[in-house]
């Protein structure tokens, strides 16, 4: 066995240990008395916290907050990167080709027994909530590397239930209630805009494009909207529009208290009304009031086309 995967081993095999002498590594990898030594030198050096007694065979003991394999994690980061883990399971989708069961799988096969009894029991005890959408974002990995090689790309997406096809290079990509949202730098009206991935049907690399550097487009970012018109808006609503606010709420709105009730404030394009208005649809009879008017009248159109809908059915 050569020093690199004995030491890998010994780092599994001294896990669920309080102590140890160099006689058991000595019997258990047939190596020396100074190979051994050598070998608790090298676990010194890549972080396990060991002290030593004297004696014959060098009786070790490991401390309390002994890290553990893989990677060398303590073990209180060992439980935070397994609960991270277990919040994968609220999306359908993720930028990556392993679903979480499958890794969960693989990194409990890694642990020492203790450690995984102990992370079994800890997640009958703690519940994570989950938020499920059934809307599947297929290139989610492809949008990561695209950002990470700065790559433009034709994107053929559902926009107003029409396909539409534009040039893009995609600049941030963002979760929000389990859904997938891309933020993208337009190439032909050189202007940075956000899409649903989920809406996204097809992509296709275009090699002849020319990019723009990421450094680049996160500053277009942070001052593009800045530069254009915004529409302010304030919607006044009950105590049972707050929670729904806290339940889904956009990094653009803020919520304060007005008296006995509260007032939801932010700003939205033009484009996005039809966004703001869905969005509001979900408060009903929970709001007091809209403003501006044109938004009002928006929704109220809105709610109108619905209830005719009902009617028909």
């Amino acid at each position: 066995m050569k020093k690199a995967e004995r030491i890998n081993d010994m780092i599994l095999f001294l896990a669920d240990k309080s102590s140890f002498n160099l006689k058991e590594l000595m019997e258990r990898y047939n190596i020396s008395k100074s190979t051994a030594l050598r070998d608790i030198q090298s676990l010194e050096e890549i972080g396990l916290p060991l002290y030593s007694e004297l004696g014959r065979y060098g009786k070790y003991q490991l401390l309390d907050t002994r890290i553990v394999a893989p990677g060398l994690f303590t073990e209180g980061e060992i439980y935070a990167l397994y609960f991270a883990l277990l919040t994968l399971k609220g999306y359908r989708s993720t930028p990556f080709n392993m679903e979480s069961s499958t890794l969960e799988l693989k990194y409990s096969h890694v642990l020492p027994e203790k450690l995984r009894q102990q992370l079994l029991l800890m997640r009958k005890i703690i519940t994570l909530e989950e938020v499920n959408h059934s809307n599947v974002s297929l290139h989610l990995k492809e949008i990561v590397q695209g950002i990470l090689l700065e790559k433009v790309f034709t994107i053929d997406y559902i926009k107003n239930q029409e396909q539409v096809s534009i040039k893009a290079q995609f600049v941030q990509l963002s979760s929000k209630f389990g859904q997938w949202y891309a933020r993208i730098w337009n190439v032909e009206t050189k202007k940075i805009r956000v899409i649903r991935c989920d809406k996204i049907k097809a992509l296709e690399e275009e090699n002849d494009e020319e990019s723009l550097s990421l450094e680049l487009l996160l500053k277009k970012t942070e001052t593009f909207y800045q530069r254009e018109e915004l529409i302010s808006f304030s919607i006044k609503v009950t105590e049972k529009g707050k929670d729904l606010f806290f339940k889904e709420n956009y990094p653009s709105m803020k919520i304060e208290a007005s008296g006995k009730d509260y007032v939801i404030t932010g700003s939205y394009h033009f484009n996005e009304e039809e966004f703001i208005a869905n969005y509001l649809l979900r408060f009903g009879q929970s709001i007091l009031k809209i403003e501006p008017i044109q938004l009002k009248e928006y929704v109220t159109k809105k709610v109108y086309k619905l209830a005719d809908y009902w009617d028909r059915l």
